[in-house]
């Protein structure tokens, strides 16, 4: 993979995405996995209200970290993906690093000194001695962030994977200790989620091959930090219009309310950190094309992925339509069944969404990066304007609809954005598809008693609808196979050449 950062980038969309899956992929998806099963054991332990609380900690904490990011991550992977030389990279790094830890420093203070104030923010909604570990939840997720961001620069993607993968694991664990046997309660969650945190951080600190020296050079902070401001200020609105309908529905309806809609966002939120696997890989290798000057592969490379991230995500959209009612109670009891309309309408906005992140990033990716913030600001407009109406009268089922609406209202303008640089976005590429899951699902709403036989029909009815106009076609499930079969092999010839040598 990092011979591929370099230039060697596969024609195939499938090949490229498949690389990059593999490579931190699998701690995305150990992160899934494990935060799934350990939410259904929190949704059957806890009380909503306690859950809920618990969402409102994490959120302000993220809050926190939008405020005070400054775009340095981003820029930070994007400058390291475009530098070569040894001793730049040494010098960015340990720049970023410290001004880094003076940001959160500074943070901190003053959200210990405001803490009640941060406390009484939701209401009755978030306790006093949840607000408490705010700072602390806040100032790991920076340091996070950031180093993952330099480890994209430098495409070291499976040192990443690597570091996801035991954190996921350890999250788990120290979460079944903390609720389970010692009954810690919500304050447990948080234990377990700082240790997780603390063990990601050594693992990522680690993994940097740059040396780590007392240095900061304060014209690489100011390139770094004018390139990344317009990218700070897209930050905060985006987390404004992800997380403004968590903290309305948090002030409106309490924190039950919050957990309701948490385990509604949690299986596409959790789909989204699969996409993160193939946007880590996607922006640096998209600005590399650009700089470059390989507009044509680019473009080849951008259609390509919005006619499969359309494909993908609408027919996980389908899946909930179908099969809906079954996941939420199956995993997460009866006692979240109110949570299921707006599962399936959070489920088609994930679509839309990593479509509008896919051509968001490509517009950074060319060099506009105060593009993204004219787009969010329209975003966060429309989404707080529709939570305000909805989310009174519909509850968490209308937050689910004001974010959808939102991220349809600023699709046209990346569009128009990448097309102003000469990027040609085919929109029939990922419309296709989510027309069709609209015939779809009318089909099967106008069904008066759908039985499984019903839902199966449809299901099968989209699948060969896609192959027929060509949405998914051969070369795709060629391709998917060539890229899979090395990866699934190795396991069992290593098994053969230990039984060899025994």
């Amino acid at each position: 993979m990092q011979a591929r950062c370099k230039g060697d980038m596969a024609n195939s969309l499938i090949a490229f995405i498949m690389n990059g899956m593999f490579s931190i992929g699998m701690g995305k998806l150990s992160t899934m996995v494990f935060s799934l099963i350990g939410m259904m054991i929190v949704a059957r332990y806890l009380p909503a209200q306690d859950f809920g609380s618990f969402i409102l900690a994490t959120v302000m904490a993220s809050f926190l970290s939008e405020m005070s990011g400054l775009g340095l991550s981003v820029s930070l992977a994007k400058f390291i993906a475009d530098r070569q030389e040894e001793t730049y990279r040494r010098e960015l790094f340990n720049t970023a690093i410290y001004f880094q830890l003076f940001v959160i420093l500074v943070v901190s203070i003053v959200a210990l000194t405001l803490r009640k104030q941060i406390a009484t923010l939701f209401g009755a909604g978030l306790p006093l001695n949840l607000a408490i570990f705010v700072p602390i939840l806040f100032s790991l997720q920076s340091l996070t962030f950031l180093l993952q961001a330099m480890l994209q620069g430098l495409c070291l993607f499976p040192k990443i994977g690597l570091s996801e993968l035991i954190a996921s694991l350890l999250n788990f664990f120290l979460t079944c200790l903390f609720v389970l046997v010692l009954q810690a309660g919500v304050v447990g969650l948080i234990y377990a989620r700082v240790i997780a945190a603390l063990a990601i951080l050594g693992i990522l600190y680690q993994s940097i091959p740059v040396k780590k020296r007392l240095e900061f050079h304060p014209s690489l902070l100011k390139e770094v930090l004018i390139f990344g401001f317009p990218l700070h200020i897209n930050d905060i609105l985006s987390f404004i219009f992800n997380r403004i309908d968590t903290i309305i529905v948090g002030v409106l309806l309490g924190s039950a309310g919050v957990a309701h809609y948490e385990i509604a966002r949690k299986i596409p939120e959790h789909l989204r950190q699969i996409y993160e696997a193939f946007r880590s890989v996607y922006f640096p290798l998209m600005s590399r094309l650009l700089a470059n000057g390989e507009k044509e592969k680019s473009v080849q490379v951008l259609n390509n992925a919005i006619r499969l991230i359309s494909f993908i995500t609408i027919a996980g959209a389908l899946i909930a339509l179908l099969f809906g009612k079954e996941i939420i109670i199956f995993l997460f009891s009866e006692q979240y069944a109110p949570s299921i309309p707006a599962f399936i309408i959070l489920m088609v906005a994930l679509n839309v969404g990593l479509i509008g992140y896919t051509l968001g990033i490509s517009v950074v990716a060319a060099g506009d990066s105060d593009k993204p913030a004219i787009v969010n600001i329209i975003h966060t407009l429309v989404s707080l304007v529709s939570n305000l109406l909805l989310i009174p009268t519909r509850g968490i089922t209308g937050a689910a609809l004001a974010s959808l609406t939102g991220i349809i209202a600023t699709n046209p303008l990346d569009v128009m954005f990448l097309r102003r640089r000469s990027i040609d976005i085919h929109v029939m590429e990922y419309l296709k598809p989510i027309a069709l899951f609209g015939a779809h699902a009318a089909l099967f709403l106008l069904l008066p008693h759908p039985t499984l036989f019903h839902k199966l029909l449809i299901g099968l009815s989209f699948l060969i609808t896609s192959f027929y106009l060509s949405i998914i076609t051969p070369a795709d499930l060629h391709t998917l196979y060539t890229e899979l079969k090395p990866v699934l092999l190795k396991p069992l010839k290593k098994l053969n050449a230990e039984s060899d040598k025994s």
